[in-house]
């Protein structure tokens, strides 16, 4: 094998580091190490993430989605309180049960019982002086009966007057119940959305912060 002198061979290698000197700056020239592509401090080349489009919407999934504030939800079949209180007109205490105040119920029926009774005694007792008188008007007694069978006809007739009343009070207070019943629900949707928002917006201020 030839050997090559000393000089040749000094020149053939300071020719060979040249052109790989010159192919690195080529290599750094399509492909720069900037961006993504940083040196770690060893000297070793780490990938880093910046800050960009795909970070932003990975951030922005992160925070909660606010709550939307869902519709109220129908009524379903409520009756309306005019209804309530026409059925109440023909079946005492019905309005008070279908608006869950069946706790009213034993006052109701207690006044109504007790007023009809009452109704019903003196009733019997008008109809007893009033034959009596009618049987011998010019006798003794006529006028103690005549006196009586009075006195028991207003003691009767008051008596249907509270009766009649207390129903009436019944009525009113089943349509009165019905509406507020309606009102108290829509009302309790209502706060609970407004409260659900207010959540959401101190969940997402928070999250925010940090």
């Amino acid at each position: 094998m030839t050997e090559l002198p000393n000089g040749a061979g000094k020149t053939s290698t300071g020719l060979i580091r040249a052109a790989s000197a010159l192919l690195m700056v080529l290599f750094l020239g399509f492909f720069p190490l900037s961006g993504p592509a940083m040196a770690a401090p060893g000297g070793m080349m780490s990938v880093a993430a910046s800050s960009g489009p795909v970070q932003d919407a990975l951030l922005a999934r992160a925070d909660p989605e606010p709550a939307t504030a869902q519709p109220a939800p129908a009524a379903g079949n409520r009756q309306s309180p005019s209804k309530v209180a026409l059925i109440s007109a023909v079946l005492p205490g019905y309005g008070q049960i279908y608006n869950h105040s069946a706790w009213k119920l034993p006052i109701y029926y207690g006044l109504l019982v007790r007023f009809a009774s009452n109704a019903i005694d003196d009733g019997n007792k008008y109809d007893k002086y009033k034959k009596l008188y009618d049987a011998d008007p010019s006798g003794p007694d006529a006028a103690t009966n005549l006196s009586n069978r009075e006195s028991f006809q207003k003691k009767r007739n008051n008596q249907l007057i509270w009766l009649v009343m207390t129903h009436l009070v019944g009525i009113a207070d089943a349509y009165v119940d019905a509406h507020l019943y309606d009102f108290d629900k829509n009302t309790e949707r209502g706060s609970g959305q407004a409260s659900a928002s207010m959540d959401s917006t101190t969940l997402l201020s928070f999250t925010k912060k940090f």
